[in-house]
């Protein structure tokens, strides 16, 4: 599993990226060792993230973005460059104008819909009962036992006492020591 994440920028830009740790990844971004759209639009905080399995969403979050805030004002997936060429931007255009009829997104067709969170076809995002909390099927995260900031059951993320920066017990990200790569 790994994250898809949107940044809001300066400027009224965005950028969509995936990793398989976002706080690291939030962290280079800001620091200027993310990506050229960020070193050119700084971000000023994360707008939306989702722990997947699907490896094409990233391009599909970066497409629905697009047409909801411009091509000019939107980067990631398959269209990170600062400059987009003539042909992307036709590529871009014909895939806002042809959108999956199972979940209406652009970017694919029905015959390739997945799930955002397992990756798996035939059922869509809201009916997955897969947990990206703990990796087990059965169950959503929302029903998961286990808490999310340290993968111990028994209590929730509100009560939890793990640093959401470093994943050690007994402080919190304020008194933590934890050093960025």
């Amino acid at each position: 599993m790994f994250y898809v994440y949107v940044l809001e920028c300066s400027d009224n830009k965005y950028y969509v990226g995936s990793t398989a740790d976002l706080n690291v990844r939030h962290r280079q971004h800001l620091n200027g060792s993310g990506s050229a759209w960020t070193r050119e639009y700084p971000p000023i905080c994360i707008k939306w993230s989702k722990k997947t399995n699907n490896e094409n969403l990233e391009t599909i979050k970066t497409l629905e973005y697009m047409s909801q805030y411009d091509i000019d004002n939107v980067r990631g997936g398959d269209y990170c460059q600062l400059d987009l060429s003539d042909d992307d931007i036709d590529d871009i255009n014909y895939k806002l104008e042809h959108r999956c009829y199972q979940c209406d997104r652009p970017g694919h067709f029905a015959d390739n819909c997945v799930c955002d969170v397992c990756g798996n076809r035939g059922h869509l995002t809201d009916e997955c009962l897969h947990c990206t909390n703990c990796g087990k099927r059965g169950h959503s995260e929302v029903d998961c036992y286990n808490c999310y900031k340290c993968g111990r059951p028994g209590h929730s993320p509100d009560n939890c006492d793990a640093c959401y920066l470093c994943g050690e017990r007994g402080h919190f990200s304020n008194d933590c020591g934890y050093v960025f790569p």
